[in-house]
C-alpha cells in the first residue's frame, strides 16, 4: 500500500509540475513564433524584438549590466523603430526605469536621498527644466511638440539617478563605460563596412549606426576620451588593452570619415582641454595634441579624397547661418518665455519676413530643421530661463567629475582619477560640438552627464574608507 501511495504522490507532483509549466512553455512558444514571423516580414523588427527580450531579462537581473547594454544600444539608431513618443530606445529606457523602481529597497532610497542631498542644485535644475518645458506648452504654437519634448527630457534625465544607483564600485563604472565604448566602436565599424544611403547632406560621409554624420562624430570624440580614461584600468590586462587600442583606431578612422567639421573642432578642443585639465598627465596630453594634429592634417592632406578636403575646409555653413539668424529672431521676439519647447521648427517660418539676408530658406520653409546650436535653440524655445537652467546642469556635472578627480588624486587612486578627468573631456566633446548641432536629446550626452555625480559618490565612498582625512 505504501509503495502504491508513493507512486500516486509522485504522479500527482509530476502532473502538478506539468500543469504549472505548461503556460510558460506555451507563452515562450508563442513569443518565439511571433519573433520568427516578425523577422521573416522585416528582419530589422525581428532583431529589435530579440534585443528587447534579451535586454529586458538582463536589466531585471542586473541594473548595472542593463545600463551598460542601454549605452551600447543607444548607438544603434538603425533599429530605433517607432515615432518620437515611442521608440526602441525609449522603451528600453522605460524598462531600466521600471527595474530601478522595482529595486526600491532601503539602500536604493538612501542613494536617491544622497543624490538630492549631495547635488541639490543639479537635481533642482533637472526638475526645473522639465517643469519649465512642460509649462511652455501653455503658450506654444504646438502644445503637442512641447509635451513630447518634455517627455524626452524626462526620460533622458532619469539616466542620472539610475546611473547613481547602478554605479557603486569601480568595476560598475568600467562596465557602463565599456558598454558605451562597444556601442561607439560597433557603430563606427558598421559605417566603415556598410555604405550609407546617400542624402544631400550625408553623401559620401560615414554616418554609422547612428545615421547622422555629425552626431556620430561627436559620440566618437567622446568615446576616444573615455578610451584614454579606461586605459589605466586595462594596463593590467594586455588583451583588453590591445582590444581598446584597436577600438580607438576604428573610432578615430570613423571620426575622420564622417568629414564632420564640428566633430574635428570638438576633437581639437578635447585635446587642448586635456592639457588644461590633465593634471599629472599634462605632458602626455600635450604629446597627444601634437599626434592628433599630425594625424588629422596628414589624413586630409595625403589620404582623403579631394571632396573630403574641400568639405572640411569649406566656409559654407550648410544652412546654419540662416538657421542661426532665424533662431536669434525667434529669441528676440520672446526672450523670456520662448516659443515653446520643441517649437522652433513650427514657428521658424514666421521670422523670414524680417530685414536681413537668408540664403537657405529651404531649411525653414520646405524642410524645417532645428537651429543646429543647442544654446541658441534653448533661447528660441524656452527663453533665457531655459538656457540658464541647462547651463547649470552642464556646470554641475563637470564640477562633480572634476571634484571626483581631485578626491581620487588625494587618496592616490590614479586609475579612477584618470577616468574622472576623461569623463570631463567627454563632456567637453559634446558641449563644443553642440555649438553646431542640436543634440540635446542625445542619449550619449546624458549618459556622460550621468557618470559625473556617480563618480563623485564613488570618490567620496572610497575616500571615507581610506586612511587619512575624509572628503
Amino acid at each position: 500500500m505504501s509503495a502504491l501511495a508513493e507512486r500516486t504522490r509522485l504522479s500527482g507532483l509530476a502532473g502538478g509540475v506539468r500543469t504549472s509549466t505548461t503556460p510558460w512553455v506555451l507563452a515562450l512558444t508563442v513569443l518565439c513564433a511571433a519573433i520568427g514571423v516578425t523577422a521573416g516580414v522585416e528582419p530589422k523588427y525581428g532583431i529589435a524584438a530579440v534585443l528587447a527580450l534579451v535586454f529586458t531579462v538582463v536589466v531585471l537581473a542586473n541594473l548595472t549590466v542593463g545600463l551598460a547594454m542601454f549605452a551600447a544600444l543607444s548607438f544603434l539608431d538603425i533599429l530605433n523603430i517607432g515615432g518620437p513618443a515611442v521608440s526602441f530606445m525609449k522603451v528600453a529606457g522605460l524598462i531600466i526605469f521600471v527595474s530601478w523602481l522595482a529595486r526600491a529597497s532601503t539602500d536604493s532610497r538612501r542613494r536617491a536621498r544622497a543624490l538630492v542631498g549631495e547635488h541639490p542644485w543639479m537635481v533642482a535644475a533637472l526638475v526645473g527644466l522639465v517643469a519649465w518645458s512642460a509649462l511652455s506648452a501653455a503658450w506654444a504654437a504646438s502644445p503637442g511638440d512641447a509635451l513630447i519634448t518634455t517627455y524626452r527630457y524626462a526620460l533622458d534625465f532619469l539616466l542620472i539617478p539610475i546611473a547613481y544607483a547602478a554605479i557603486r564600485e569601480p568595476k560598475h563604472a568600467h562596465v557602463v563605460i565599456a558598454g558605451f565604448l562597444i556601442g561607439a566602436v560597433v557603430s563606427a565599424a558598421y559605417g566603415l563596412v556598410v555604405p550609407t544611403a546617400s542624402t544631400a547632406l550625408q553623401a559620401g560621409r560615414l554616418t554609422g549606426a547612428l545615421g547622422e554624420a555629425n552626431q556620430q562624430a561627436t559620440a566618437l570624440v567622446a568615446a576616444l576620451a573615455l578610451m584614454v580614461g579606461v586605459s589605466g584600468a586595462l594596463k593590467r590586462s594586455p588583451a583588453l588593452l590591445a582590444a581598446a587600442l584597436a577600438g580607438a583606431v576604428i573610432a578615430f578612422l570613423g571620426l575622420l570619415d564622417t568629414e564632420s567639421r564640428a566633430g574635428l573642432l570638438s576633437f581639437g578642443c578635447v585635446l587642448l582641454a586635456g592639457v588644461a585639465l590633465g593634471g599629472r598627465w599634462r605632458r602626455i596630453a600635450a604629446l597627444l595634441v601634437i599626434a592628433g594634429a599630425v594625424a588629422v592634417v596628414g589624413y586630409f592632406a595625403f589620404v582623403a579624397p579631394t571632396t573630403a578636403l574641400h568639405r572640411v575646409t569649406s566656409a559654407d555653413t550648410s544652412g546654419r547661418s540662416s538657421l542661426w539668424t532665424i533662431g536669434w529672431r525667434a529669441f528676440t521676439a520672446h526672450p523670456i518665455l520662448g516659443s515653446g519647447a520643441g517649437n522652433f521648427q513650427v514657428v521658424s517660418v514666421h521670422y523670414l519676413d524680417r530685414p536681413g539676408t537668408i540664403t537657405a530658406a529651404f531649411y525653414i520653409v520646405d524642410r524645417p530643421l532645428v537651429v543646429h546650436n543647442i544654446y541658441l535653440e534653448q533661447l528660441a524655445d524656452v527663453g533665457i530661463p531655459g538656457l540658464v537652467i541647462l547651463l547649470c546642469i552642464f556646470v554641475a556635472a563637470g564640477a562633480a567629475a572634476l571634484k571626483a578627480a581631485h578626491i581620487f588624486e588625494r587618496i592616490g587612486d590614479r586609475d579612477l582619477e584618470l577616468l574622472s578627468r576623461c569623463v570631463v573631456l567627454a563632456l567637453v566633446a559634446f558641449l563644443t560640438a553642440d555649438f553646431f548641432a542640436s543634440e540635446l536629446p542625445s542619449k550619449q550626452l546624458w549618459l556622460v552627464i550621468a557618470l559625473c555625480p556617480a563618480l563623485l559618490a564613488l570618490a567620496r565612498s572610497r575616500a571615507a574608507a581610506a586612511p587619512g582625512p575624509r572628503w
